[in-house]
C-alpha cells in the first residue's frame, strides 16, 4: 500500500518536472552559445587585428630643399620630393628652357637633362656606370658636343642624379653649356634666357 502511495506521488510531480527540464537545457545552450560566440570573437579579433607599424609617411615626410644657384648667380630655395630626379626638380621649379637639353641616350633623348655642379662630399652618392654601357656614352657625348669647355671636376648631368632625404639642404650650381645642333633647322643660339630656344624635337644626330 506504502508502494502505492509513493509511485501515485512520483507520477504527480513528473509534469513538474518534464516542464522545469527543457528550459534549464535551453538557459545553459544559450549561456554555452553566449560564452563560445565571446571567444570565438575574441579569437577572430587576434587574428585579424592589424599591427601596429606607426604613422602613415605623407608627403611631408619626403620634402627636401635644394640650394640651386643659375647661371646667372641668383640663388633660388627648391623644394621638391624624394624620389624624383634632379632634373624634374629643376623643371618643375620653373627654371629658363634654355637651362635644359635632351639627354644625347639612344633611348632617353626625350628626357630633359641639365648641367649641374655638385659639391665633392655628395660625389659618393652619384651613380657610376660601366665604360661601354649606353648611360656612359650618352654622358661622353653630353661632355663633348653640349657642356665642352664649360665642364669642371664637379660636373655632373641632373637626369641621372635620383634625390634622397640625406641631400636635403644641398647646394647645387647650375652649369652653362655651349650653342649646339642637334638638326640643322633647330639650333640653339647661345642666349641663356631666350624662352625661344627650347626644341620640340628630339633627336640623337649631332652635326660639327
Amino acid at each position: 500500500m506504502a508502494l502505492r502511495q509513493l509511485g501515485l506521488s512520483l507520477r504527480a510531480l513528473m509534469p513538474a518536472l518534464e516542464a522545469r527540464l527543457p528550459a534549464a537545457a535551453a538557459a545553459s545552450s544559450s549561456a554555452f552559445a553566449r560564452s563560445f560566440g565571446a571567444a570565438a570573437a575574441d579569437h577572430h579579433h587576434e587574428e585579424h587585428a592589424p599591427e601596429h607599424k606607426g604613422p602613415t609617411p605623407t608627403v611631408f615626410d619626403k620634402l627636401i630643399s635644394l640650394n640651386v644657384v643659375d647661371i646667372n648667380g641668383h640663388r633660388h630655395v627648391v623644394r621638391t620630393l624624394v624620389g624624383k630626379t634632379m632634373v624634374q626638380a629643376l623643371v618643375e621649379a620653373g627654371f629658363p628652357e634654355t637651362y635644359f637639353f635632351p639627354n644625347m641616350g639612344f633611348y632617353t633623348q626625350h628626357q630633359d637633362d641639365a648641367h649641374v655642379f655638385i659639391p665633392k662630399e655628395f660625389w659618393h652618392k652619384m651613380p657610376t656606370y660601366e665604360d661601354l654601357s649606353p648611360e656612359a656614352d650618352a654622358i661622353k657625348r653630353m661632355f663633348r658636343d653640349i657642356v665642352q669647355d664649360y665642364a669642371k671636376d664637379t660636373s655632373y648631368f641632373a637626369s641621372y642624379i635620383t634625390l634622397t632625404p640625406d641631400m636635403n639642404g644641398m647646394n647645387v650650381g647650375i652649369g652653362p653649356i655651349r650653342p649646339w645642333i642637334l638638326h640643322p633647322e633647330r639650333q640653339w643660339d647661345g642666349l641663356h634666357d631666350s624662352t625661344e630656344a627650347k626644341f620640340a624635337h628630339r633627336t640623337n644626330e649631332v652635326f660639327g
